[in-house]
């Protein structure tokens, strides 16, 4: 789930964030940059109420060990100040179709091939206002899923931060509102964007988003090896006691 609490998604405020060239945006490579993310993840989720506390202090679920997931983030001085998790439909399928099951396989029966966005956060203390970071992120991320020949993102939001989804960046709600019991049941709504369909219709977003081709290598996909699967194996299990997709 993009959880409601992770991110201000206010645009009439007045956002600003540490310089740009302080900040880098890629793909986790390293252990220490997916621990770092899993933490980051973990603490807001917690401070938001969405899920317990746990020993390993990381948000991590089954689905980050999978060869079709990848984690994003955004670094300062060497710390992860923000994260974002894009996990491409795969053996699991994806954590929303627990709820979603019949929105979700409709598209993958019209051919699409979709990925749902979740572990979305940022460090508040080291970044302020946050648009402008979600936005390089999520940059990134939709010119990977894009490279990758991905259609379509899927999200299961919040009620109150959907319309930002839709107004800002195009998304189209496929889903009423339902209980999401991966984070405590909080209320979610399935939206979905269509790569395609923004093409043509270009949201707000459009241009920061797809404007500037970035280069190739800063797409490529980077799951876990098998070392780092072994070593994240206990903390995912401890996230899949709240994963939907493993309850049904």
């Amino acid at each position: 789930m993009v959880a409601p609490a992770e991110i201000d998604l206010d645009m009439s405020a007045n956002h600003s964030v540490a310089p740009f060239e302080e900040i880098t945006y890629r793909i986790a490579t390293r252990e220490w940059e997916r621990a770092a993310a899993f933490n980051l993840v973990y603490e807001a989720y917690v401070q938001s109420g969405l899920i317990e506390p746990n020993i390993f202090q990381m948000r991590v679920t089954p689905f980050h060990l999978l060869p079709t997931t990848n984690v994003f983030i955004a670094v300062h001085h060497d710390q992860v100040v923000g994260t974002v998790t894009l996990i491409g439909d795969g053996e699991m399928g994806l954590p929303m179709d627990c709820i979603y099951d019949q929105e979700v396989n409709q598209l993958r029966d019209q051919g699409y091939s979709v990925g749902e966005v979740s572990c979305l956060a940022h460090r508040r203390q080291n970044v302020k206002q946050t648009l402008p970071l979600f936005v390089q992120m999520t940059r990134l991320m939709a010119q990977h899923a894009r490279h990758s020949g991905m259609d379509q993102f899927l999200i299961a939001v919040h009620p109150r931060h959907a319309q930002f989804y839709m107004r800002f960046m195009g998304f189209e709600q496929v889903g009423e509102e339902r209980s999401f019991p991966s984070v405590r049941n909080n209320p979610a709504v399935a939206c979905a964007l269509n790569f395609p369909r923004i093409d043509v219709e270009r949201p707000a977003c459009y241009s920061q988003f797809f404007g500037t081709p970035l280069p190739d290598d800063e797409l490529q996909p980077a799951p876990m090896d098998f070392y780092e699967v072994e070593l994240f194996a206990e903390a995912a299990q401890e996230g899949s006691l709240t994963v939907p997709s493993l309850l049904c």
